[in-house]
């Protein structure tokens, strides 16, 4: 199953398992430290949209890779490591990035609405970037400019780490007293 696929399906069962839950449900956390379902959903669009700019670029034929782009010699190392640890699988857990935080304040019962609609666009750029053409793109991180990716590996990484937050929010809402 491509990226494309598995992103339909996650949008599929994030509409299905959570778009009946009212505002108080989503907004719910397990402990003060822990994430909504709403804030789970709110940080794969923020995290998600942190590439966007890239993506444009490169879909546009607007993206020209820098030297350190092309030169790093951990790029493929470093895109094998995130895939493996930021997939459903949860080995640890992570401080995520202050870039890619979700919201602090109450989730609007919009977001799954906003998640559908993001996750549209970024199914359009998926399917565009899937060509061969782009097969040797590399990316700089947005999280830090030292870290280059290819650009099927931000792919996988989007993919899984959806994937994970989904587990997540499962578990969540398997905790939710009604």
């Amino acid at each position: 199953m491509d990226h494309s696929q598995k992103l339909e399906n996650i949008s599929s069962t994030i509409k299905a398992e959570f778009g009946t839950l009212n505002l108080s449900q989503l907004n719910w956390k397990a402990n003060p430290n822990a994430w909504s379902i709403g804030q789970c959903i709110d940080h794969i669009i923020v995290s998600n949209e942190q590439y966007f700019p890239a993506f444009e670029k490169v879909v546009t034929g607007k993206y020209k890779m820098t030297f350190w782009e092309k030169n790093n010699p951990l790029t493929s190392y470093t895109g094998k490591q995130m895939i493996k640890t930021l997939g459903p699988v949860v080995v640890k857990k992570f401080q995520s990035p202050k870039l890619f935080l979700p919201s602090q304040s109450s989730i609007k019962q919009s977001i799954i609405d906003n998640f559908i609609e993001h996750q549209n666009k970024l199914i359009k750029y998926f399917n565009s970037m899937s060509e061969n053409k782009f097969e040797k793109t590399i990316i700089t991180s947005p999280v830090a400019g030292l870290l280059t990716l290819k650009l099927s590996d931000v792919m996988a990484i989007i993919t899984v780490h959806e994937e994970r937050h989904l587990a997540q929010m499962k578990r969540v809402k398997s905790q939710l007293t009604e």
